[in-house]
């Protein structure tokens, strides 16, 4: 089968989109740079000036003579190295450029095969006159056949493009997906960054409350004493969380603690008491199995025993960096920002403290 140059692109365009004609759009073939800076295909070059000694760049619209046109022997290099795809919609061959001369399919009738004169890649300087050149922007006047097949040509290179971009875009997908599932963690990241400028200059928020674990077995009770004080702290802005203390899910296992937000964070802000999970840096990460991925139950207890607890469970999402490996002493801690409502917090005051009770799924942990 003849190769029509002007069917050739490459597989992927747009990071090769240096590598196409400014006239056809398709993949260059001869190169030549104008002093522009823009390249097209020699046979491409031949037809503009065909009839006009000076032309405008398809691109920049700089004004150009013939002689301000240049061989460009390291974009011929690029070209031919670069992969491309069979014109041919029925063949799912992809090669690169030197390659494609070689390659052989059976013809079949599709758009632009109306052509007179196919020629290989190579037979560019051997008759003129067999190879059309042309651009939608610049049409050849007075034939409207050699119109028509520049709207052909040029209807060709978009189909190709179509096709480079729909495989690209399924590609994408799950990256995509997971940029999404870490958008919510990078508008934390921002919170944290302005809430720095919120505490006083000398100051930070504390961690952990103590260094040493409070239990070994994945569960934590923490007893939140002066929640009325730490709700009005953190309403002006004064102290707007608290880290309850350390524990581990087993002797050898996972760190963690709790952030507190007393009078929310993020969409809880202002109404709710928002409750988050912090992992922290432990001496056995470098073994444990990562990200992270055990269920964990949230609960806030009723000490009266008058009301039913309030309780929230939540997977970890392991595209979230939230539950990967610290690699500083906690990571930006996640979870549930609507906790609980603070028209139910007074329900479970007693003596102004509130009881929290953490629980981690420890089922299917292996070292």
């Amino acid at each position: 089968m003849g190769k029509l140059r002007d069917s050739v692109m490459p597989v992927d365009p747009l990071s090769n989109s240096g590598l196409l004609c400014q006239a056809c759009g398709f993949i260059l073939i001869n190169p030549q740079q104008a002093e522009c800076g823009h390249r097209y295909c020699t046979g491409c070059v031949n037809g503009l000036f065909r009839d006009a000694e000076r032309v405008l760049c398809h691109t920049c619209k700089t004004r150009l003579s013939r002689k301000q046109f240049h061989n460009d022997k390291a974009a011929e290099n690029d070209a031919l190295a670069t992969e491309v795809a069979c014109p041919n919609f029925d063949c799912t061959w992809t090669g690169t450029l030197s390659s494609y001369q070689e390659h052989t399919c059976p013809p079949v009738a599709r758009l632009g095969t109306a052509r007179k004169a196919p020629f290989a890649l190579g037979d560019q300087n051997k008759d003129e006159k067999q190879k059309p050149c042309w651009s939608l922007s610049s049409p050849l006047m007075g034939d409207p056949s050699l119109n028509m097949e520049a709207v052909q040509l040029r209807m060709e290179a978009l189909e190709l493009v179509v096709v480079s971009l729909r495989r690209q875009l399924t590609s994408q997908v799950a990256t995509v997906k997971s940029l999404q599932r870490c958008c919510s963690q990078y508008e934390k990241m921002l919170r944290t960054s302005r809430e720095t400028h919120i505490i006083p200059r000398g100051t930070k928020e504390p961690g952990p409350t103590s260094p040493e674990l409070v239990s070994t077995d994945g569960v934590l009770v923490w007893k939140v004493e002066n929640f009325s004080k730490l709700l009005k702290d953190a309403k002006v802005g004064k102290r707007r969380s608290i880290y309850s203390p350390a524990f581990a899910t087993h002797a050898f296992g996972y760190h963690l603690c709790v952030r507190l937000y007393p009078d929310g964070d993020g969409i809880g802000q202002g109404g709710h008491l928002s409750l988050f999970l912090a992992l922290a840096k432990g001496p056995y990460d470098d073994v444990l199995p990562w990200p992270f991925q055990q269920k964990v139950t949230f609960t806030l207890l009723d000490p009266k025993r008058r009301k039913s607890p309030v309780t929230e469970t939540f997977l970890p999402d392991p595209h979230c960096s939230s539950f990967h490996q610290p690699r500083e002493r906690l990571n930006v801690a996640s979870g549930s920002p609507l906790f609980a409502s603070h028209l139910e917090i007074p329900s479970y005051l007693k003596d102004d403290a509130l009881y929290l009770k953490v629980v981690v799924d420890l089922a299917g942990i292996e070292i």
